[in-house]
């Protein structure tokens, strides 16, 4: 007898063939899918902590003192959080070397984690309505920052002197997990003497 076809069992285990390829083909492309995803977050991540760390330590290095007698130069709120994490507050003048801090104003900058993220706002001084700029690093929730006091070379979590600069200044940023990478060190040209 010649036949001319498949039979019900050979259609059957095509298709139970056919539906494992298609379930593997699936699987893999999820997870490629995923994988891609997850390298997004990350990349995105690591460029904003990236673009802080270089706006942070521009206005460092173009740190000045204030425009007006009195104010404060440089001034440091040392805090930690109920679990340990640090969550010191840095003040600062600073002229920047490129935008978004300009040259062409001076800037008080504040730097303090938030429940959003480590924030960091600018705001221009004498200006008569002044445009804020704030920038907001997410997933850092503490920052620890440490001094190096003129004529010293060592790092202290103190500074009692408003009106000058010390000579360097170390950030580490912190997530839940714990410090996030080294830290920033950055040395300030008017830290030399006080």
């Amino acid at each position: 007898m010649n036949r001319r076809g498949f039979t019900l069992l050979e259609l059957l285990i095509s298709f139970v063939l056919v539906g494992m390829v298609a379930l593997l083909v699936y699987g893999v492309v999820r997870a490629a899918s995923d994988t891609e995803s997850r390298l997004t977050t990350s990349r995105r991540h690591w460029q904003s902590q990236r673009a802080m760390r270089t706006l942070l330590e521009d206005a460092l290095r173009n740190a000045r003192p204030p425009m007006r007698v009195g104010d404060a130069a440089f001034s440091l709120q040392v805090r930690t959080s109920s679990a340990g994490v640090p969550q010191d507050r840095l003040t600062f003048v600073t002229r920047g070397g490129f935008p978004p801090l300009t040259a062409d104003a001076d800037w008080r900058v504040i730097v303090e984690p938030t429940p959003a993220g480590l924030s960091a706002i600018a705001i221009p001084l004498g200006v008569r309505t002044p445009e804020r700029l704030v920038g907001l690093l997410r997933d850092v929730t503490g920052l620890e920052v440490r001094i190096q006091p003129p004529g010293s070379g060592s790092w202290n979590r103190q500074w009692a002197f408003p009106t000058t600069f010390p000579r360097a200044i170390a950030l580490t940023f912190w997530t839940d997990s714990g410090p996030a990478g080294a830290a920033l060190q950055v040395t300030l040209p008017l830290g030399g003497g006080m």
